[in-house]
C-alpha cells in the first residue's frame, strides 16, 4: 500500500510536469515603452531592428513568449507624454489593448526615455538643471504609475553621451536615474559606454544607433538582469 501511494505521487508529479512543459512555457508578455531609441529609429528617420525585437526573438526561441506589446513606444516620446498616455489609458489599435492593461499583463517591461527629450532640447537650448529636474520628476511619476499596476521586471535604460550632451552631464543624470531605479525596484541597465563604439553610429552628430548598437543594448539587458536564467527558473 505504501509503495502504491508513492507510485501515485510520482506519476502525479510526472503528469503535472508534462502538462506544464506543453502548456505553460508560452506565458510571458513583453511590453516596450519609450522613445526613438526603443523603436529602433535611425539617422535616416526609418525605424530598424531594435533591442526589444532582439529580446522578443530570444524569448520566442526559448518558447516563452506569449505577447509582444509594441507601438505604445514612439519617436520623440517624453516622460510627460508617456505619463499622459498612461493617465488617459490610450489604446493600442494593433493589439486591441489599452496601455494600463498591457502594463498589468506584462512580465517584462523595457523603458527607454530621455534620449529624444533631452537631446532635442539640447539642440536649441542649454540643458540646465531646470529641464533635467523636470524630466526626472515626470520620469518618477511614470515609474509610480507603472508600479501601481505591475510589480514584475522593469528594465530602465540609462542615457549615453552624444554630440549634444557631454559625458559629465550624462553621468550626473544617470546617477539620478539609477537612484530612481533602486527606489522603485527596477533594473537599471547602464549603456553609457555605447558612444565609445564608432561602428554603432553612422554619424556621431546623430545620436541614433544602428542594429549593432541595438543588439549591444539587448545583450546589456541580458547581462544586467541575467534574464535568460530568470526565465528558465
Amino acid at each position: 500500500m505504501k509503495y502504491k501511494i508513492i507510485l501515485i505521487i510520482l506519476l502525479g508529479t510526472l503528469f503535472t510536469s508534462i502538462i506544464y512543459f506543453y502548456t505553460d512555457k508560452d506565458n510571458l508578455n513583453l511590453l516596450a515603452l519609450g522613445d526613438g531609441l526603443s523603436t529602433g529609429m535611425t539617422p535616416y528617420q526609418v525605424e530598424g531592428y531594435n533591442f526589444n525585437d532582439y529580446l522578443r526573438d530570444d524569448l520566442h526561441e526559448q518558447k516563452q513568449l506569449e505577447h509582444y506589446y509594441k507601438n505604445f513606444n514612439e519617436i520623440d516620446e517624453t516622460a510627460a507624454s508617456l505619463l499622459t498616455k498612461i493617465n488617459n489609458n490610450v489604446e493600442n489599435i494593433d493589439h486591441k489593448i489599452k496601455i494600463k492593461q498591457a502594463i498589468k499583463e506584462a512580465d517584462i517591461i523595457t523603458l527607454a526615455l530621455g534620449m529624444d527629450e533631452l537631446n532635442n532640447y539640447a539642440k536649441k537650448n542649454t540643458l540646465g538643471s531646470t529641464k533635467i529636474n523636470g524630466f526626472l520628476k515626470k520620469y518618477e511619476d511614470v515609474l509610480k504609475e507603472i508600479r501601481k499596476l505591475n510589480d514584475k521586471k522593469v528594465y530602465m535604460l540609462s542615457l549615453y553621451p552624444t554630440h549634444f550632451i557631454n559625458e559629465t552631464k550624462v553621468k550626473k543624470i544617470n546617477e539620478q536615474l539609477s537612484n530612481l531605479a533602486k527606489q522603485y525596484k527596477i533594473v537599471f541597465v547602464d549603456i553609457s559606454n555605447l558612444y565609445q563604439h564608432n561602428d554603432f553610429f553612422l554619424n556621431k552628430k546623430n545620436y541614433y544607433i544602428n542594429y549593432k548598437g541595438q543588439e549591444f543594448i539587448f545583450y546589456k539587458i541580458k547581462e544586467s538582469s541575467e534574464i535568460s536564467t530568470m526565465l528558465l527558473v
